[in-house]
This record gives C-alpha cells, sequence and structure tokens, in this order.
C-alpha cells in the first residue's frame, strides 16, 4: 500500500474595525507529500448582536478557507490532467506513426 499524509494548518485571527466590526479571518495552509503547498482564506464577519459568541464567525470563516482550498485542489487536478492527457495524446501519436506526429 502506498500511503501519503498531508496536513492542513489553519490559523484563525480577528481584526477590528470601525466601518466592519470584528472580522474573522482563517488561513488554511495544505502541505501535500511532494512538498506543494496551497494557501486559502475565509473571512467571516460577527453579527454586532452576538459580540460574545466568537465561535460562529470561526466556522464560517474556517469553512470558506477549507472550500477555497478544495477549489484550489480541483484547479490543480484538472491543470495536471489536462497536461498528462496532452502529453500521452502526443506520446500515443508519436507511437503509432499518425499524422501530426514528432516521428
Amino acid at each position: 500500500m502506498n500511503e501519503k499524509t498531508w496536513s492542513v494548518d489553519i490559523v484563525i485571527d480577528e481584526h477590528k474595525s470601525d466601518e466592519t466590526g470584528t472580522e474573522t479571518r482563517a488561513r488554511a495552509l495544505l502541505r501535500a507529500s511532494d512538498r506543494t503547498t496551497f494557501v486559502a482564506v475565509g473571512l467571516a464577519r460577527r453579527n454586532p448582536r452576538h459580540t460574545d459568541v466568537s465561535e460562529v464567525s470561526e466556522d464560517m470563516a474556517v469553512a470558506r478557507a477549507l472550500a477555497d482550498l478544495s477549489h484550489q485542489l480541483y484547479e490543480a487536478a484538472a491543470e495536471r490532467e489536462g497536461v498528462t492527457r496532452s502529453v500521452l495524446s502526443s506520446a500515443r501519436l508519436a507511437d503509432f506513426g499518425r499524422p501530426g506526429s514528432s516521428t
């Protein structure tokens, strides 16, 4: 069995401003086993009526960061698949001597 381990670190912080109130930010950092890294961010504003409940905005910010991370992984996989298919198609054409091949 070929097993790989990826880890995600999530850092949550808050910023207060007069214009937007309290904003919670979550940063998710994924470290893949091949040293590839992805960084994603999620933001949430705390409801001014719930100043003492930070967990809801933290949960929302983390969920948004993980959703962003998911989209980045899909895009990276699609890009790799496109490159792989292009390389494989070129190799097949070359192997069989079809028009458009490099031989």
